[in-house]
């Protein structure tokens, strides 16, 4: 539940390019040791890299899938999400963006993590709604935007007509694991593989599913 004295103040709005600069670093502190195994450096290389990503138009990691929270007009908060119709598509478009922004010595081994990660990452059905991730100011956190931000993703869900919505959550993370479980997410699959382990040191990945009411939402 939110408290009381954000309820009244609280607002929700697409990103735009000029979000950059404090988005994507705050996205990306939400999950460094992943973004650092995917993108194959150090984590503030890799923060630097997410960062160039960010601001690219129409890719999974891109400013335009992402909504701000904000909090009497500050910004509290970032989520990107999309639905499963979308989300093969905008993964597809992430490889030719980091082939514009990585070094070519990068891209195998890049290649070797991303070949590694869809063994454990689970497909996400075109009837289904993704999260990619959340994130919110230490200074805001425990005040309930998380779950706002949840919520708003749920409503996005229904109306795209989507029949469920999924997450991945690292095995080590159990604040945000139990929060999914208390909002009706359920684990469905955890995987894992022995380099992801190694290289992340979060364990591996569950998979976390919440069926959706079809019932028409009310606005």
């Amino acid at each position: 539940m939110l408290v009381q004295q954000f309820s009244q103040n609280i607002t929700l709005r697409p990103a735009i390019a000029d979000d950059v600069a404090w988005a994507a670093p705050l996205f990306f502190s939400a999950g460094p040791a992943v973004f650092s195994y995917i993108f194959a450096s150090p984590f503030e290389e890799s923060k630097a890299i997410f960062c160039q990503a960010f601001a690219y138009p129409q890719h999974a990691l891109s400013y335009e899938h992402a909504q701000v929270v904000e909090v009497l007009n500050q910004p509290a908060g970032v989520m990107i999400s999309y639905p499963g119709s979308l989300k093969r598509q905008a993964d597809e478009k992430v490889h030719q963006v980091m082939a514009r922004i990585l070094p070519l010595r990068k891209l195998p081994k890049i290649l070797v993590n991303l070949a590694d990660l869809t063994r454990i990452k689970q497909d996400v059905s075109v009837q289904d709604y993704y999260i990619l991730g959340l994130s919110v100011f230490p200074e805001f956190r425990s005040q309930g935007l998380g779950t706002y931000l949840l919520d708003q993703a749920e409503k996005q869900a229904l109306s795209h007509r989507c029949q469920a919505i999924s997450l991945d959550v690292t095995y080590n993370n159990t604040p945000a694991r139990e929060l999914f479980e208390h909002l009706g997410y359920r684990v469905t699959c955890s995987k894992s593989t022995q380099r992801f382990e190694q290289l992340t040191r979060s364990g591996g990945l569950h998979r976390m599913v919440k069926s959706l009411d079809q019932s028409p939402p009310i606005d």
